[in-house]
């Protein structure tokens, strides 16, 4: 059987419908629940089997797409949701495996979105094809490049360089056959990183320095095959992050919040757990963004972060403002965790792990005395696992904010306030 009539029941984690045919679960993309669709049955997959919608045969209204691209490009899985609709599966995003562990939140905040054009990072891949450039985004579970010439939840200054760029790389052969570019919007104006398959020569840095000059480019890097660090080929304006009095270089490549929007979001769900002349360690704290505005607030702030570049830019942001109540350590907190005596030092700690979470740090959190934790993740299912584990030693999850960086697709972050019995309510 090729073909089959279905209806779906729900939306799964990835903002697929889920259907069931015989008892099997079949994965449906860019479908609503109560739709009933035609389909031909695709791979079976782990949890299931794919299918692919043929013909939509009755359901509920739609919302219109806002792109062209949408259902080809794998940016987005979820313009075809009504605002309800979205809004519910963001929040359900992060509860839902909260609740698979037997935890809730005391509160939960309204969700924060971020809105369309906002986004200030993107990272493109492109493909050379004969004399020209595919720059854009990968399919939906597939390597191919799905050109675009637009993106509605991308900032403007980064729509127009999308057309410009692939002509640029179509024209500079040493760049070889494909790679990764990532633009992103800072104050000082956009910040361009390149994949490069070989050394450039005379030629192409100066294709490179003209382009950079024609579209008014902060900085302009390459980065090298086996290389971890990229190469700033053209540095027009420094580009620098200002939290606070501080002024912290931008590495190339660096991690930032994905809107200038979820960013304010997260610092003031941060700001307000944190009291006057708080001592507060800021554990996976990249550029600092999240804590280095409230140094003027509390008597001790410590950053660990494990990049180097990252705590070597804020080491330089650190020694231009002498006398701050502020310390940067490079640590790698999932080979090496804070211990129990070293957390002690603390009033709040703030956690912002990467996807995979925070186990290490977090089990030596859950026997630890601080009284009041801020955890922000970007991946619900490591941070239902965390907190179950601070649970288990004490913590109670008081308050939980969503916050929707990642506009119409699947992601979701969050922040969460943990506090332990006697720490006082947010």
């Amino acid at each position: 059987m090729d073909e089959a009539l279905v209806t779906v029941e729900r939306l799964g984690a990835a903002g697929d419908g889920i259907a069931y045919l015989e008892g099997e679960r079949l994965f449906l993309p860019y479908t609503l629940p109560g739709e009933r669709w035609r389909v031909r049955l695709g791979r079976r997959i782990h949890g299931g089997r794919r299918a692919e919608p043929l013909e939509r045969l009755e359901g509920p209204e739609r919302a219109a797409p806002l792109c062209p691209h949408f259902g080809r490009c794998g940016g987005c899985a979820l313009q075809h949701l009504p605002a309800p609709l979205y809004r519910d599966f963001k929040i359900a995003r992060i509860l839902a495996p909260l609740a698979r562990r037997g935890l809730a939140p005391g509160r939960i905040d309204p969700p924060a979105l971020s809105p369309p054009g906002s986004r200030r990072r993107l990272r493109l891949a492109w493909r050379r094809q004969g004399r020209h450039v595919r720059l854009g985004f990968r399919a939906p579970r597939s390597h191919a490049v799905v050109p675009v010439s637009r993106c509605p939840v991308a900032r403007a200054e980064l729509v127009a360089l999308l057309t410009p760029l692939a002509a640029l790389l179509a024209r500079l052969p040493a760049a070889g056959a494909g790679g990764e570019a990532l633009l992103t919007r800072l104050a000082s104006g956009v910040d361009l990183l390149l994949d490069w398959s070989k050394e450039p020569g005379p030629a192409e840095r100066e294709r490179v320095a003209a382009f950079a000059e024609e579209q008014d480019l902060a900085r302009l890097s390459l980065r090298l095959p086996g290389s971890a660090t990229a190469e700033p080929v053209v540095v027009r304006r420094q580009p620098l992050l200002r939290y606070g009095p501080f002024a912290v270089p931008f590495p190339p490549g660096a991690f930032l919040q994905a809107t200038a929007e979820g960013e304010t979001t997260l610092r003031a769900f941060v700001g307000e757990q944190v009291r006057e002349g708080m001592r507060v360690a800021d554990l996976f704290a990249g550029l600092g963004a999240l804590s280095l505005p409230l140094a003027g607030r509390v008597s001790r702030l410590a950053l660990f972060e494990v990049t180097s570049e990252a705590v070597a830019a804020v080491g330089e942001a650190l020694r231009a403002r002498p006398g701050s109540p502020v310390t940067v350590a490079r640590r790698d907190l999932a080979k090496a965790p804070l211990t129990a005596d070293e957390l002690a030092a603390f009033d709040l700690v703030l956690l912002d792990p990467p996807r995979a979470g925070a186990r290490a740090q977090v089990e030596r959190l859950a026997a630890a005395s601080p009284r009041r934790l801020v955890y922000l993740s970007c991946d619900p299912a490591s941070f239902a696992r965390d907190a179950a584990i601070l649970a288990a030693g004490g913590w109670r999850l008081e308050r939980l904010r969503p916050v929707d960086q990642f506009l119409f697709a699947a992601e979701v972050e969050l922040a969460a306030l943990f506090l332990r019995p006697g720490g006082d309510r947010a």
